[in-house]
């Protein structure tokens, strides 16, 4: 019987530890600087999204502003490649909002005239 108790208080505290590094791992997404754009904040940044890879240059940074939120932000478009027939590019972000700041690259390629994450 006490080997039993034994076994389940170890199982839980490993449960307990595994949920806690879970949590601590992936916390960080809920304090990025993009949660805490405002309506107005993405609809500056997607419509500067959108002009960005449909017109940018490659390599010359874009940026946007939010007056009223004081969200700000730049975004870099590579050249455009071709893969499996469509057009795609990839854009680096940099963007700011309630004092916090983040940053990333990802590939965008069009389809059926939208943009998407690849």
């Amino acid at each position: 019987m006490i080997r039993l108790f034994t076994l389940v208080c170890a199982t839980l505290s490993l449960a307990v530890i595994s949920f806690s590094a879970y949590c601590e791992n992936y916390g960080f997404l809920s304090n990025s600087a993009m949660s805490y754009f405002t309506k107005e904040d993405w609809q500056i940044f997607n419509k500067t999204q959108q002009s960005v890879l449909d017109h940018g240059k490659a390599g010359v940074k874009t940026q946007w502003k939010n007056p009223q939120s004081g969200s700000y932000g730049y975004m870099i478009p590579s050249n455009i490649m071709r893969e499996n027939g469509m057009i795609c590019r990839k854009l680096t972000f940099f963007n700011n909002a309630n004092r916090i700041s983040g940053e990333g690259s990802y590939k965008f390629c069009k389809t059926n005239g939208k943009w998407k994450i690849y």
